[in-house]
């Protein structure tokens, strides 16, 4: 990296070799990008990120936030563009970063208009619509909660601003990538609320995950988006089953119950 804008690119990487290239190859404007890589996943990603030019960093994911924190801790540059793997801004987007730049004057953070896809669709509903994110801050303003998964980062200044243009967000490509996300995120959904002095019983079991997929295909009007829709509210609801279950089955951690 050897861009001019005084930028550090914040990128989390496992498996996503080609996510990683293509989302470092999109930002080489920015002074440095700092990867920190899961030794779990695959070393090809390591690779990519050093041939992009990236300072790469080996840790184990040990939760999310804590993940991140690390990597800000490691970053240079005045401020810092945080973006995910699975994740490539647009044109507009990347075009807007060097007059917002210019122009923050007081402003410590701006916000960015995140899209999701599901299986090659763009989902406009089941509260995915319109989300709107921190993703480029001062770096000396910023620091990131330490929670397990879902962790956002805390800007101390005035609100945000909008940046034009957006984030889109290519998480569930695969079959396969929706099966391992909703089994990680709902085991370390059940470690976070363990954290937290939290239980779960059989009424929990029973009656959370159905109210969660009527929040999402009917309230959050997931039925408009047609099968995905379908789908993707089923996927939630069974990631909802499978957290409460093993903070059930596992109330304190280790082996659970005989």
């Amino acid at each position: 990296m050897a861009g001019e804008l005084p930028v550090s690119v914040l990128l989390l990487a496992r498996d996503e070799t080609a996510g990683v290239a293509a989302l470092l190859a999109a930002l080489a404007d920015a002074r440095e990008a700092v990867v920190v890589w899961d030794p779990a996943g695959d070393p090809a990603v390591r690779e990519a990120a050093a041939a992009a030019g990236a300072r790469v960093f080996e840790r184990p994911l040990d939760g999310f936030g804590a993940q991140r924190a690390f990597a800000l801790e490691r970053c240079t540059q005045p401020w810092v563009l945080w973006v995910d793997a699975d994740e490539m801004p647009d044109a507009m987007l990347r075009a807007a970063l060097p007059r917002a730049l210019a122009e923050a004057g007081e402003t410590t953070a701006f916000t960015v208009l995140r899209r999701g896809w599901f299986l090659g669709r763009p989902i406009r509903h089941c509260g995915w619509r319109g989300e709107r994110i921190v993703r480029l801050f001062r770096r000396a303003h910023a620091r990131f909660d330490d929670a397990p998964v879902h962790e956002r980062v805390i800007v101390a200044g005035p609100p945000p601003a909008p940046l034009p243009g957006v984030l889109e967000h290519r998480s569930y490509e695969t079959w396969e990538a929706c099966v391992d996300k909703m089994v990680r995120y709902a085991r370390a959904g059940a470690e976070a609320a363990r954290r937290a002095g939290r239980r779960s019983g059989p009424l929990d079991v029973l009656a959370r995950p159905p109210l969660r997929f009527l929040r999402m295909y009917v309230a959050q009007l997931g039925v408009l988006d047609g099968a995905h829709g379908l789908v993707l509210c089923a996927l939630a609801a069974a990631q909802v089953f499978l957290k409460y279950a093993e903070l059930w089955a596992r109330p304190r951690g280790g082996a659970g119950r005989a």
